[in-house]
């Protein structure tokens, strides 16, 4: 099987596609990996580890997909790459096909191409195993930010998360109730702040209640509740994730009005659109702006700050699909592995997410 690996810098994208350790791997088993020059540097990794290992460098972003039966990529395709994309190929990472432009899905379906997003590959349990292992970097990484973008030299209130004696940590509110919510959390509770969460699914705010020791006070997420509990948040974390759906707006422009001046709002949801009415993306270079006086973080590939770490995380983890693919081939996989084959947007060609086709008028083809 030949795997390509592109060069993603020009969309201000950090990660790689594969670790070094993670191309050795695949090479031993008989596999051709292409590396697009350049694709490591970000995360750390020279294209002399790569060809070390028996990579082969490459120059151009025609040849990954001239040479490769599969494409790893970390954003999602742009229009340029959906007109690189061969007839046949396997497209695997990032795609958020929810809130992708239509021109770049019809074009990728001309092409009878099959696309797997890491984003809704879901176990028997229903959890994301690659939003799971990214999503402890970005719980963390929430911590960091809201600390720094809170101090008074970045038009923060001036206040510290855990609080110090006579002076009360800071009010978090985390939206949300899944993987993404339950890492920020974890996270805001490990460093003292007073952490609320909001959800709409009580099994899994009662697991919320059982994992933190009862430390989170949990409440479901009414517009009531809602407008009660941004109102007297520092820090507002949108982690709402609806696996290959559009994020639902779950805090209005009022509600972000009504906020103390200099608070900071993180949207973990941008990815999908963002859960937030005030939500727009912003980049790495230019991570937030302010909006109704208060601090807006929308940076949709949040892990990408931290490239090496989570290139190991998702390279770890993708690489056990691809050595079974290369053994056995792409549809006995899916035939065998449910988990897998929840992960496909588009098999051939054709659809095979209902609501996606529902969103652009479509057809629609289960997989």
């Amino acid at each position: 099987m030949n795997i390509g690996i592109l060069n993603e810098s020009n969309k201000i994208e950090n990660r790689a596609g594969l670790s070094p350790s993670s191309v050795s791997m695949l090479v031993e088993k008989g596999h051709r990996v292409y590396i697009q020059a350049g694709a490591g540097l970000r995360a750390g990794y020279a294209n002399e580890e790569y060809s070390n290992l028996g990579a082969e460098i490459v120059f151009t972003k025609d040849e990954i997909f001239g040479r490769s039966d599969v494409v790893l990529n970390i954003s999602p395709l742009d229009e340029e790459e959906s007109h690189l994309a061969k007839e046949g190929q396997v497209l695997f990472g990032f795609h958020h096909l929810a809130v992708a432009k239509r021109n770049v899905i019809e074009e990728l379906l001309r092409k009878k191409v099959t696309i797997i997003g890491y984003e809704i590959v879901q176990d028997d349990e229903g959890e994301l195993p690659f939003l799971e292992g990214l999503s402890e970097i970005a719980g963390q990484m929430c911590v960091a930010i809201a600390g720094h973008y809170l101090q008074t030299t970045y038009g923060g209130r001036g206040i510290i998360l855990g609080g110090v004696v006579t002076c009360p940590p800071a009010t978090v509110v985390v939206v949300g109730s899944a993987v993404l919510a339950k890492s920020a959390i974890k996270a805001f509770l490990g460093a003292g702040a007073q952490t609320i969460a909001l959800g709409r699914h009580m099994d899994r705010m009662r697991a919320l209640e059982e994992i933190t020791s009862g430390q989170v006070v949990t409440m479901i997420a009414t517009s009531y509740n809602l407008a009660r509990m941004v109102k007297i948040a520092d820090v507002v974390i949108g982690a709402v994730l609806r696996p290959g759906e559009k994020a639902p707006i779950m805090i209005t422009k009022d509600m972000v009005r009504s906020m103390n001046k200099g608070a900071v709002i993180i949207d973990l949801s941008i990815d999908q659109g963002g859960c937030i009415e005030t939500s727009r993306p912003t980049t790495l270079e230019h991570p937030v702006y302010t909006e109704e006086g208060v601090i807006h973080y929308c940076v949709p590939n949040i892990t990408s700050a931290v490239s090496r770490s989570s290139t190991k995380v998702l390279s770890n983890m993708v690489t056990p699909w691809l050595l079974e693919m290369g053994e056995k081939g792409l549809e006995e996989v899916l035939k065998s592995s449910p988990t897998l084959a929840r992960g496909v947007y588009v098999y051939q060609g054709n659809i095979s997410k209902e609501n996606i086709a529902e969103r652009f008028g479509l057809p629609y083809r289960p997989l």
